[in-house]
């Protein structure tokens, strides 16, 4: 049992506010209510709710009860849920460990255990060998954020209640006194006056497609797992030996790949050269994988500047844009693709001099003067940085097989190890720290979009022309796997578990089996078995979620459209529709207490991380809205001459 106190059912007699989810984002605004607790609501002790059949902390994703094999992207010196004096944020700075500072500590004894945190019993070990170039297991990750949420409850009284709901919500209603009514699978009704959604990464329905394959194998008794699999259950129905299609080369497949070959038994290691090498245990399918860029996502750097990340764009700059509603491929795309591109040759300059062929400091001014990707643009790049792999071309880094056509399958198989080969040396060798730079400015410029995606500050043509694919870019950029995974992928292929079928994937079913075939090469794969290792993607129309669901269907939240201005055709975000982080309901009015979060990315201390200002925002709002509540029930019967209780 948590800390938490167990949740009582039906009304709750005091303020109260209600946090639907209990992984990482959910728990990041119950420690910002903690904190604000005393500035925003002085003297009110509210009772603060908090719902998730998963344990909390790490929720449904970051559960503390998975395979070691599945680790988490992110380097542990990288991962935080605590402010520090970076972040601008209203609420007080209450400092904490990092997840890698965290484990040192606990690996040593030195981390005091709140009430109700029960780390697995082989935490300790893997804390033991943390460093700050650690890519922790999904699991240590999870009892991080068990340990953090814990560490809020204890931290919490007595100016703050929890009260921990283990279950599932399935439904929010208005009622006539403003409240709000909490329908949960096997408990009672709860009332409550504040709402904050945090469910994270919420379920959806399978493409369209996939549901017509899924339809095919079901009557032809062939296996497709879709998109929304458990990876640790659903590989057991994949057979030993067997072709398998594996569409999807990001996170999803990278679990999938783990948990098929080290998984069944296989073995890695480094043989007399150090080249990593696979030893098949033969009970491992043999995978061909593809997807649109027919790559994997790039992998994560393990190492870090010598100089600190610019903290905020040079050229992307929402005071300049005024009023204006920009449109993202003509206005913003250039100053998004000169910001990238400076950065890291300001990096390669001030870093590695040696490697430009003219004065640094010449060149960063001739830069900075030059319009990006104009002729004279790149003519200065070319005759300044002579050896290709230093330049920032960003059409290659989003689409690297864009163009290549291969005469056979062995071809694609050759440039794919020597892709991956660099990739894995870039990630290495803070040599190529330029690109490391590049990264960096694509977090704050991809998390300055999303603000003004998020303030209505963008063209409507703009999230369906540019945007989604420039999201995707990031994407592809910054939520790759750790460098280890990659090389464990590039022995795989040298092995012949990992066969790459290349770009623009098709997946068709025909003739009682799947059929794969690419735009990259002229051959085609035929199994009776297909794996979409693919994240399934946050899409309301999509969702399938029993709470969004109902609450879409009622009209107590909606979906967020844009109306382009020339074609006046609506379009769909996916997201939900919120003013402020204040949900809209069908009618378009705002919920002023209740509240929406996306999950976003993992806060990276020193950053000024978004996520936590948002939980912040979240938290101080929420607050102010009990006390106006109060204010409001305490008015409402000394108006009516009705006596005051209590």
């Amino acid at each position: 049992m948590s800390d938490a106190d167990p949740a009582a059912p039906g009304h709750s007699p005091v303020p109260s506010i209600a946090i639907i989810g209990a992984g990482p984002r959910g728990t990041s605004v119950l420690e910002r209510i903690v904190a604000n607790a005393r500035e925003c609501a002085p003297g009110l002790c509210p009772e603060v709710h908090v719902f998730d059949p998963f344990p909390p902390g790490g929720g449904r994703v970051w559960r503390s009860d998975q395979s070691a094999l599945l680790w988490s992207n992110t380097r542990a010196d990288d991962c935080t849920l605590f402010t520090d004096a970076s972040v601008s944020c209203a609420g007080p700075i209450l400092p904490g460990p990092t997840l890698a500072q965290w484990a040192r500590a606990l690996g040593s004894g030195d981390v005091p255990h709140p009430r109700g945190f029960r780390p697995r019993a082989d935490t300790a070990a893997e804390a033991a060998s943390v460093h700050d170039g650690w890519f922790a297991t999904r699991a240590l990750v999870g009892d991080y954020l068990a340990w953090v949420f814990h560490r809020t409850v204890a931290a919490a009284a007595p100016g703050v209640r929890v009260r921990l709901h283990a279950a599932s919500v399935v439904d929010i209603r208005d009622l006539p006194d403003g409240r709000q009514r909490i329908s949960s699978t096997g408990r009672e009704p709860l009332d409550v006056d504040v709402v904050v959604h945090a469910q994270g990464n919420f379920r959806v329905d399978p493409y369209p497609q996939e549901a017509i394959l899924a339809e095919y194998a079901t009557r032809h008794r062939l296996t497709h797992l879709p998109t929304t699999h458990d990876p640790e259950t659903a590989q057991a129905r994949v057979e030993a030996g067997e072709p398998v299609l594996v569409r999807g080369l990001g996170l999803a497949f990278v679990d999938t790949m783990m948990l098929l070959t080290e998984g069944r038994g296989g073995v890695f290691h480094r043989d007399a050269s150090g080249t990593l090498r696979y030893e098949p245990s033969g009970h491992e399918p043999v995978m061909h994988v593809g997807s649109r860029r027919g790559v994997p996502y790039r992998s994560k750097f393990g190492y870090t500047r010598t100089a600190a990340p610019e903290a905020a764009p040079r050229y992307l700059d929402p005071d300049v844009l005024g009023d204006r509603v920009p449109d993202f491929l003509t206005e913003l795309w250039p100053l998004i693709a000169h910001d990238l591109a400076g950065a890291g040759y300001r990096e390669l300059a001030h870093a590695h001099p040696e490697r430009l062929s003219t004065d640094p400091a010449a060149f960063l001014a001739a830069l900075e003067n030059t319009a990006w990707n104009s002729p004279d643009y790149r003519e200065l790049v070319t005759r300044a940085v002579p050896d290709p792999r230093d330049r920032i071309d960003l059409d290659g880094l989003d689409r690297p097989l864009a163009g290549r056509r291969f005469a056979h399958p062995g071809a694609l198989r050759d440039w794919m190890i020597d892709y991956l080969a660099a990739d894995v040396e870039r990630g290495r060798d803070p040599r190529h720290s330029a690109h490391l730079a590049v990264y960096h400015r694509l977090l704050t410029v991809s998390e300055t979009l999303w603000t003004l995606v998020r303030d209505h500050r963008l063209s409507p043509g703009s999230t369906s022309r540019g945007l989604p694919e420039f999201f995707d870019f990031c994407r592809f950029r910054t939520s790759g796997p750790p460098g280890p995974r990659v090389e464990r992928l590039l022995a795989l292929i040298r092995a012949g578990i990992v066969h790459p079928l290349g770009a623009g994937l098709d997946i068709s079913a025909r003739d009682g089996a799947f059929h794969a075939r690419s735009v990259s090469v002229d051959t085609v794969v035929r199994a009776k078995t297909l794996i979409e290792a693919r994240l399934p993607g946050r899409d309301l129309g999509r969702v399938n979620d029993p709470l969004l669901v109902r609450m879409t269907a009622h009209g107590g939240l909606r979906e967020q459209t844009r109306i382009d201005p020339v074609r006046r055709t609506r379009h769909p975000t996916g997201m939900v529709d919120t003013v402020e982080h204040r949900v809209r309901r069908r009618d378009g009015s705002v919920h002023r207490g209740r509240f929406f979060l996306d999950p976003g990315d993992f806060p990276r201390p020193r950053s000024d991380a978004g996520f936590l200002r948002h939980s912040d925002e979240v938290a101080r709002q929420a607050l102010y809205e009990l006390v106006a509540l109060a204010a409001d029930a305490a008015r409402a019967p000394a108006e009516s001459g009705a006596p005051l209780l209590g």
